[in-house]
C-alpha cells in the first residue's frame, strides 16, 4: 500500500461518489485521462453485474479508476458483494476490511461506519487507516446521527490535515431545507472541536424516475450544486456528489422501458424521451429520435461531443441513424449520462467563480 501526505485531500475540488455497477464504471472509465489525473473519486464496492467475488470486482474498480481512489463498501439490499458482512465486521478494528483493501496499490479505504457498531472500534479503524495510509477518509450516510462518531475520529487521529470527513446527505430533490439545517448543524459541531476539520458533502438530486417532471421531455436543476452554495460554497466544504445516480434503495420491479437520452449541462440535466416511431415513411429507432432533438437544442455545444464520451455517443447516434452497439438498452445510456456529468462537473469545480452562478432563492424543487 502507497502512503500519501494531506496535499491528496488539500487538491479535491470536486468529490464524486460512484459503485462498481456495469453503467457506473463504464461512465467513469470513460472520463478523459486529463480528467482522471485530477480526481479521487470515492468508489463502492458492491456486485458488478453477475459478479459478486469481491477480488474481481475489485479489479475492475481497478481498471475504471486508473490511479488514487477512495474504496467503500456497498451495503444497500441487493446490491452487496458476497462475503460483504464478513468485510464490514467491527472486529480487530474492521482488520478484515483493512486486509482486503490492501489487495489494491491504488485503493484508500473509507473508514467503515456501520449501524450498532462500538464507536471504539470506528475510531481504532480510523487511526489504523491512518497510520498505514497517512491520510482517512470517513464517510457517514446519516450524519446527524452519526456526530459523536466522526467527533470522536477528528480528535483521535494524529493531524486534523489527515482527515476527510464526508456527510451524504443522499436524495435532497424537495428536502434542500431538512438537509441544509442538519448540514449547518453537524459542520458547525465538526467545526467546534477543530476549526480546521476538512469537510465534503455529498447529495443528489437525479430521481428514481423522470416521468414525474416531464412524460416526453423536461429539464432538471442539479440541486445539489445549490445546496453546496447555500452552504457557504468552497469557503465551508468541498463540494460532491453522486454523478447523477439516484443514492437511495428501491424495490426493483419489472417494467417496459422508453428509449430515453439525457444530456449534462453545467447546472441542469435535460432529457428526452420517445419510442420507436415512423420519421418519414421510415421506422426509426426512439434512440435516434431522442438524440436528433437533443442535438437540436439550444444548449447543445458541438464542442463538448469531441471532448466527452457520452456526449459523442449522442452526437454519432444523431448523425448515424442508429444507436452504436449495446446502445440499445438504458445500461449504457446511464453511463453516458455520468460519464457527461463528472465531465461537466469537474471542470465547474476548477473555474474561478463558479458558484457566483447561483443566487440564495434557487434549488427548491
Amino acid at each position: 500500500m502507497a502512503k500519501h501526505s494531506s496535499a491528496l485531500l488539500e487538491g479535491i475540488t470536486y468529490l464524486p461518489a460512484i459503485r462498481s455497477r456495469q453503467a457506473e464504471l463504464r461512465g467513469y472509465r470513460e472520463l478523459r485521462a486529463e480528467t482522471k489525473a485530477t480526481l479521487r473519486p470515492i468508489v463502492s464496492l458492491g456486485k458488478l453485474g453477475r459478479v459478486d467475488d469481491p477480488a474481481r470486482v475489485l479489479e475492475a474498480i481497478n481498471a475504471a479508476a486508473a490511479g488514487t481512489y477512495f474504496l467503500d463498501l456497498n451495503t444497500m439490499p441487493g446490491q452487496q458483494c458476497a462475503g460483504w458482512e464478513g468485510l464490514c465486521d467491527p472486529a480487530d478494528n474492521y482488520a478484515r476490511w483493512r486486509m482486503f483493501a490492501a489487495l489494491s496499490e491504488n485503493a484508500i479505504p473509507v473508514a467503515l461506519l456501520q449501524d450498532g457498531a462500538l464507536e471504539r472500534a470506528f475510531v481504532k479503524q480510523v487511526q489504523a487507516l491512518e497510520a498505514s495510509y497517512g491520510i482517512v477518509i470517513a464517510r457517514s450516510r446519516r450524519p446527524g446521527r452519526d456526530l459523536g462518531a466522526l467527533q470522536a475520529a477528528l480528535s483521535a487521529v494524529d493531524d486534523v490535515n489527515n482527515l476527510l470527513i464526508v456527510l451524504d446527505f443522499g436524495y435532497i430533490r424537495g428536502a434542500m431545507d431538512v438537509r441544509e439545517t442538519e448540514a449547518r448543524q453537524v459542520i458547525t459541531a465538526l467545526r467546534t472541536i477543530d476549526g480546521a476539520a476538512r469537510i465534503a458533502i455529498l447529495a443528489s438530486s437525479y430521481p428514481r424516475a423522470v416521468t414525474a417532471f416531464g412524460e416526453l421531455r423536461g429539464s432538471l436543476e442539479i440541486v445539489e450544486r445549490a445546496f453546496h452554495y447555500r452552504l457557504g460554497g468552497d469557503d465551508v466544504a468541498i463540494y460532491g456528489d453522486h454523478a447523477s445516480i439516484y443514492p437511495e434503495y428501491f424495490e426493483p420491479s419489472v417494467s417496459r422501458w422508453v428509449p430515453r437520452i439525457d444530456y449534462c449541462t453545467d447546472n441542469a440535466w435535460i432529457y428526452r424521451r420517445h419510442r420507436d416511431a415512423e420519421v418519414d415513411g421510415k421506422m426509426t429507432s426512439g434512440y435516434v429520435i431522442c438524440a436528433r432533438q437533443i442535438t437540436a437544442l439550444p444548449e447543445w455545444e458541438p464542442e463538448f461531443a469531441t471532448t466527452a464520451w457520452g456526449a459523442g455517443i449522442i452526437q454519432q447516434t444523431a448523425t448515424s441513424g442508429s444507436a452504436p452497439q449495446g446502445f440499445g438498452s438504458p445500461s449504457n445510456w446511464i453511463a453516458a449520462r455520468l460519464n457527461m456529468h463528472i465531465e461537466r462537473q469537474n471542470a465547474l469545480a476548477t473555474r474561478i467563480g463558479d458558484f457566483d452562478m447561483w443566487s440564495e432563492d434557487d434549488g427548491e424543487d
